[in-house]
């Protein structure tokens, strides 16, 4: 996975991915759908945005067949803030992480920036992304594309953001789990909403996964699901699925 600054010979396939994400993860009719192509992801609207200073577009970039393919792109207006206009991935390629990593990178790139993001109301659960990265829903706008109006919601690092990153509690090394000393794996973290998770293993040898340690309250009663979605039952700390990679605004 390659993440570069998107180029001019872009356009073509960031239009396609475009297209194609918000056919699968937006409640648009075709019309609408057409409307935010036409206005803002056109050839001179891309272009527009690539010349743009105050505004940066990264794209993922990925070996297909031998031949290099844009997989997903982020643009991002600078102010006082880093705010995300739009973070598409393709449909296919949907559980790689790749809005994880454009996101991460955005966090890198502009690390002196409190981070904010801009998602259609339309999107089909996409806010949860961005609250598993401790991004908060903090007041709603309209905007107007082609003589339409959108709502969208705004989210924006709250005050426990930074705490978030952060355990709340002690992590111990070892927990007892039905009635077994099990150890904890204190290097390596799992995000969550208020603070991180660590994985509880079966055995010293750390082979086998038996739960999680929530840093928050310091309980192991932490649900999973299929989409590695994690919950604690104690305090409602949650990780959101990695691979969910909706669409933004």
């Amino acid at each position: 996975m390659n993440i570069r600054a998107a180029e001019s010979d872009d356009r073509e396939q960031i239009r396609a991915i475009t297209r194609d994400s918000l056919q699968s993860s937006y409640s648009l009719s075709p019309e609408q759908i057409e409307t935010i192509l036409e206005e803002e992801f056109d050839d001179a609207a891309i272009t527009d945005l690539l010349d743009d200073a105050e505004m940066t577009v990264l794209v993922v970039e990925e070996t297909v067949d031998g031949d290099e393919v844009v997989r997903g792109f982020i643009t991002v207006e600078l102010g006082t803030a880093a705010t995300i206009r739009w973070l598409h991935v393709d449909p296919a390629a949907r559980g790689e992480g790749i809005a994880t990593a454009l996101l991460d990178r955005v966090r890198e790139q502009f690390s002196e920036k409190p981070i904010a993001a801009y998602i259609l109301d339309d999107a089909v659960e996409g806010g949860e992304f961005l609250e598993g990265f401790g991004l908060k829903q903090s007041g709603h706008e309209q905007m107007l594309v082609g003589g339409e109006e959108f709502d969208v919601t705004v989210f924006a690092e709250g005050q426990s953001t930074e705490s978030a990153s952060e355990p709340t509690v002690a992590v111990p090394e070892s927990v007892t789990a039905d009635g077994t000393d099990r150890p904890v794996d204190r290097d390596e973290t799992v995000p969550g909403s208020e603070a991180p998770f660590f994985t509880v293993y079966t055995a010293d040898d750390e082979e086998d996964a038996y739960g999680y340690f929530c840093s928050q309250c310091g309980g192991t009663n932490v649900s999973t699901d299929g989409l590695d979605r994690l919950e604690c039952g104690n305090c409602g700390n949650v990780h959101l699925a990695d691979e969910w990679d909706d669409a933004y605004l």
